[in-house]
């Protein structure tokens, strides 16, 4: 009875592909090593192989719309980039003279 069970478990386990994926704490690290951005909020969303991430800041100073990332490879996280680039407010340091 146990090896036709361990047998019917192999099977399943073979049946169900192994598939990685980028994880949140990822996409937050490389947020927080890259930008600016102190994450309070993060979405995702998977288009096939592609997988996309908006991310909502606490400090609204670079990014007041929030970031956008995208992985066009589901498996590394080495091959996402920010898609939203970094703005400036000069005018804003005017004012504070």
């Amino acid at each position: 009875m146990r090896p036709i069970l361990a047998s019917l478990l192999l099977l399943a386990a073979a049946a169900i592909p192994a598939r990685a994926e980028v994880k949140e704490y990822q996409i937050r690290r490389m947020l927080m090593l890259r930008t600016e951005c102190q994450v309070s909020g993060l979405d995702s969303e998977q288009r096939g192989t592609e997988s996309r991430f908006r991310a909502e800041c606490e400090n609204l100073s670079h990014y007041p719309d929030g970031v956008e990332i995208l992985c066009p490879d589901t498996e590394d996280e080495r091959d996402c980039r920010i898609a939203t680039a970094k703005r400036d407010f000069p005018h804003l340091r005017a004012l504070q003279r």
